[in-house]
């Protein structure tokens, strides 16, 4: 019998061993290619702002919650459910046994520290505002050791919130309160998620050979991740391809797998089972800025936002299901708490194509402006789309605005939104993608102290409407409901920011897989649970 034993293992492997490019074939099958259309600004879940960056930061770390497969809320870090005080302002989190890629354990103090630092006066955001002490620390007002999270040991996270939030599990999904390594972090100091040597993952995959500044990077997949059996692919290799043309071409040839596409080019794959289409709560929009004599002009925003046909931009050039949009909130956000009734169908249009109306409001400007012609720089991202987009804009408004002249700038995304950062513009074409399910996911952006508020736009009552909708109506909503409704409409009477449409995702997806999904916000691809064929 001993000998029988050997002869058998060589049979049972003779088939295999017979096979040869087969394991070689398994591995490249595993090899997920894809594509974005703009570049990574930071990996720094407290410092990012384009959608490309929030997506990565989403592959290679994981919060206290999650999406599941079916783009249901599960535990991420956590284990369990919370220990929740009566007020509901106080959650206890027991965190489960997991590992950083260089081997430290995922304590609760890494969520403190992610948490205080997104909150410091650096990064200063309002989405931290529901944490206790959040407005006051991020305002230098406070230092940050009083933000309200605790380390209580080193698997257990205290925080305590301002007010109550019942989509409280759906928030920490959120890129920006991933938990940052404190020691890892220290080390490297400002350069950290400036490059992929500067990043640390406790998510499905590990970054390599991402620069910085270059434009294509590899999504690993990381060994020490908890739930790593669960990925099924070995690679993801992501590249940077912002003209369709060429997607299209790599496409075709098999070279990628996923790529999302726009304009006419989506008729080209009509019928084909490659071609896939999903609305998105993703906002397209323009921002006016405040801070500039012309542009501040209330009845120029009118004029700009009434200016442009929306339907024929979604409908004959878009073609990818997206929307026009007449609001600052998207469809299917949210819903009235009372009725059920979807919230933009309740709240109605407010701010519609209208080129007669625009056309008065324009007559207006020009007597305040005391001009007959202006020209007006319009920037945008270097994405095709986002350039065909603004083209299409420039030419509604120069034709519906008699002595409106309209210059286009492209430019790389993450140089757009640092210009509107710094008021340094007149217009800009940009898009926004809401992180949970509710209004305020939109609204709170144009506060006086948002840093996302690039039309540097300032109003005391606006202000108040937002902070009465998160303290004193937090735990009333049908009273919260109508606040915010009255919150978007005087921002919409005012027009500082102008609606475009709501995006819908037209994408090329090979064959070779399964599993492909994006988050329920936006155009958010989901690797993790992508399967070979």
């Amino acid at each position: 019998m001993k000998k029988v034993i050997p002869i058998l293992i060589i049979v049972l492997l003779l088939p295999f061993v017979l096979a040869p490019g087969t394991v070689g074939a398994a591995t490249k099958q595993k090899v997920f290619e894809a594509s974005t259309n703009m570049n990574l600004d930071t990996l720094d879940p407290a410092g990012y702002t384009s959608a490309a960056s929030a997506e990565t930061i989403d592959q290679i770390n994981e919060g206290l919650y999650r999406y599941d497969a079916n783009n249901k809320v599960v535990p991420g870090m956590v284990a369990g459910k919370p220990k929740i005080n009566s007020d509901k302002t106080i959650y206890t989190y027991t965190l489960r046994k997991a590992y950083w890629s260089n081997g430290d354990r995922v304590t609760a103090q890494d969520f403190v520290f992610g948490l205080r630092r997104k909150a410091s006066p650096k990064f200063g955001s309002s989405l931290v505002d529901f944490i206790k002490n959040g407005q006051a620390v991020r305002l230098n007002q406070k230092p940050t050791s009083n933000l309200g999270v605790e380390a209580i040991d080193s698997h257990t996270l205290k925080i305590t919130l301002e007010h109550p939030i019942p989509f409280i599990e759906q928030y920490f999904t959120n890129a920006h309160f991933m938990p940052i390594n404190e020691r890892f972090a220290n080390k490297i100091g400002d350069k950290y998620g400036t490059s992929a040597a500067t990043t640390l993952s406790n998510g499905p995959f590990i970054l390599k050979n991402w620069t910085g500044t270059n434009d294509s990077w590899q999504l690993v997949k990381n060994p020490k991740y908890y739930d790593a059996k669960s990925v099924k692919i070995n690679q993801v290799n992501v590249q940077v391809i912002k003209d369709t043309g060429t997607l299209m071409n790599l496409f075709d040839s098999g070279k990628l797998d996923y790529g999302t596409i726009g304009d006419n080019n989506v008729q080209k794959y009509a019928g084909q089972k490659v071609l896939h289409k999903k609305q998105t709560p993703t906002i397209g929009y323009i921002s006016i800025n405040y801070k500039r004599k012309n542009t501040a002009n209330v009845h120029l925003h009118r004029a700009l936002a009434m200016s442009y046909d929306k339907k024929g931009l979604t409908n004959n050039f878009l073609q990818d299901g997206s929307k026009p949009l007449n609001g600052v909130v998207p469809a299917g956000l949210a819903t009235n708490p009372s009725t059920n009734k979807d919230y933009r169908k309740d709240t109605g249009d407010l701010l519609s194509y209208n080129p007669k109306a625009a056309a008065k409001e324009w007559k207006l400007a020009q007597q305040q402006l005391g001009t007959k012609k202006l020209t007006i720089q319009l920037l945008s991202a270097d994405s095709t789309q986002a350039k065909n987009v603004s083209e299409y804009l420039q030419s509604q408004i120069q034709t519906h605005l008699k002595g409106v002249t309209i210059n286009v700038k492209a430019m790389p995304v993450a140089q757009r939104i640092q210009t509107e950062q710094n008021g340094d513009y007149d217009i800009a074409f940009g898009t926004y993608v809401p992180d949970y399910a509710d209004p305020m996911s939109v609204l709170f952006m144009y506060t006086t102290d948002q840093k996302l508020n690039f039309s540097h736009y300032s109003n005391k009552d606006y202000d108040a409407a937002i902070v009465a909708a998160n303290t004193t109506l937090a735990t009333k909503p049908a009273a919260r409901y109508q606040k915010l409704q009255a919150a978007e409409k005087a921002i919409m009477k005012d027009a500082a920011i102008a609606p475009v449409y709501q995006a819908g995702i037209a994408y090329l997806l090979s064959d070779r897989f399964s599993h492909f999904q994006f988050q329920p916000f936006g155009q958010m691809a989901e690797y993790r649970y992508i399967q070979p064929k």
